[in-house]
């Protein structure tokens, strides 16, 4: 048995509610034959093992035309390459208000400095 890492996609509604069983087809690069169809789980998650390709296309519809067709990039490690929807964490934000804050200060102090 080999080990190697999985791709998780989840894919929801605009207002959030999981696009649940849905059916789903997913393509590697360059090719028009899907690898992989089958339904998405019930919190809308698409499973699957990207290997060595680093490009799919994924395609997810339902019976009432609402779906994705998307190109999906992973590193040759099997992680996303640009995470969709990414968060900045907490502590980056902070810093970057912090650096602003300083920064305004510190061009109001050289002109309130020339002026005296």
């Amino acid at each position: 048995a080999t080990r190697q890492p999985a791709a998780v996609v989840r894919l929801q509604y605009a207002d959030g509610a999981p696009f649940a069983f849905e059916a789903y087809e997913l393509y590697p690069q360059g090719k028009d034959t899907p690898v992989q169809v089958g339904r998405t789980s019930a919190d809308g998650h698409v499973v699957f093992l990207p290997g060595t390709q680093t490009r799919w296309r994924l395609k997810a519809y339902s019976a009432d035309g609402h779906g994705v067709d998307q190109v999906l990039t992973f590193a040759a490690s099997g992680e996303p390459a640009a995470p969709m929807g990414a968060r900045v964490p907490r502590l980056l934000v902070l810093a970057a208000g912090l650096g602003i804050v300083f920064g305004v200060f510190g061009v109001v102090q050289l002109f309130v400095r020339r002026k005296s």
